[in-house]
């Protein structure tokens, strides 16, 4: 979910009946995914929406229901539309989506991720078009928005519309609703191949614990290099850069990849 989630549902829930959104019309049901898939609780007040909204899961596309349909919300302005794509999952993606010349985009990702790790890129944000037809960039971000995760395969919750709103000041003016189409048609200009990276051995826990899972998987070689580029922010609470029980040599680079919409 975006960081403006509560705010959101907590805006539509408060004012059910009272206007509409393009595609939904008039909003008089709001909920939240349920454990069962396609399924969903209703949200009639704060309490609702504070037991039962859940954080962001790979596995659910629909962040909340409106009128009965998935509803995946973003924040207006840049975002994240995929987190962490690592490449062991890619192959078997791009082949589930029936992709043309799955071998030579991974090749081609690759070698981008490499020239940006030794330093011959200006920007980690690469252009889609350099890897991808628009037709299969489209059905890649697509699934990956709305259908599906390459971990968790075809969602429960899948979403058929894409929310957009403010981070403050939500009203039903800044609210908007989109098909996938109509929202790829719009920024497609936008999006971005962002590469990413973490280390073996930062001072932040879950950081250096994904990166020491992404290393230990064979497909994922090509993007984890023995030695560091760059360094990890300073961990807030031990204003250390790096862990005191990884040794210098045992540092790793680790690479993954985020799927950006840019403002």
């Amino acid at each position: 979910m975006p960081g403006n989630e509560i705010e959101i549902t907590k805006y539509l829930v408060r004012n059910k009946g009272m206007f509409s959104l393009h595609h939904l019309n008039t909003v008089i049901s709001v909920g939240a995914p349920s454990p069962e898939p396609a399924h969903y609780i209703e949200l009639n007040n704060l309490s609702d929406i504070e037991r039962n909204l859940a954080p962001e899961e790979a596995g659910k596309k629909a962040d909340i229901y409106i009128n009965g349909h998935g509803v995946s919300l973003k924040q207006s302005g840049a975002n994240f539309s995929y987190n962490r794509l690592q490449r062991a999952n890619l192959i078997d993606v791009f082949n589930s989506l029936n992709l043309s010349n799955s071998n030579s985009i991974l090749k081609r990702l690759d070698q981008e991720v490499e020239m940006f790790h030794t330093g011959q890129l200006d920007r980690r944000n690469r252009p889609w078009n350099s890897f991808f037809e628009e037709s299969e960039f489209k059905k890649l971000i697509k699934f990956l928005m709305m259908e599906g995760s390459p971990n968790e395969g075809v969602s429960s919750h899948p979403a058929k519309f894409i929310l957009e709103a403010p981070s403050i000041n939500i009203s039903a003016d800044n609210i908007n609703i989109y098909t996938f189409d109509e929202y790829f048609d719009k920024y497609k200009e936008n999006f971005k191949i962002a590469i990413r990276r973490q280390w073996i051995g930062q001072a932040s826990n879950s950081e250096h614990t994904r990166a020491v899972g992404l290393a230990k998987k064979p497909d994922n070689a090509p993007w984890v290099f023995n030695n560091v580029v760059g360094e990890p922010n300073m961990h807030r609470v031990t204003n250390r850069r790096w862990r005191a029980d990884t040794p210098k040599g045992k540092r790793k680079t680790v690479y993954f990849l985020m799927l950006e919409k840019e403002a």
